[in-house]
């Protein structure tokens, strides 16, 4: 990867990571509603773990990315820094 692009293409995957993290709703008030409505306990079991699974996907996913955003971000900024000298 080209050295130049570290600092910009971190900063993006960066927001990206963050607006993941922010946009990823709470489970707690569809898991509530989903036992709430709930008829069999196995079924409303199984449609908890279901979204309680979508919900970990897309925080890991966040979390991936804001962590390689970060990463890419300090990387870049020190290469800039230490090539300036």
């Amino acid at each position: 990867m080209n050295k130049k692009l570290l600092l910009p293409v971190g900063v993006v995957v960066l927001i990206i990571g963050i607006a993941i993290l922010l946009l990823n709703p709470d489970p707690g008030a569809a898991n509530l509603e989903i036992a709430r409505n709930a008829t069999n306990a196995q079924a409303a079991a199984k449609a908890i773990s279901e979204n309680n699974q979508s919900y970990t996907l897309w925080y890991s996913i966040g979390m991936f990315c804001s962590g390689l955003g970060i990463a890419l971000s300090v990387g870049g900024f020190i290469v800039g820094f230490i090539k300036k000298d």
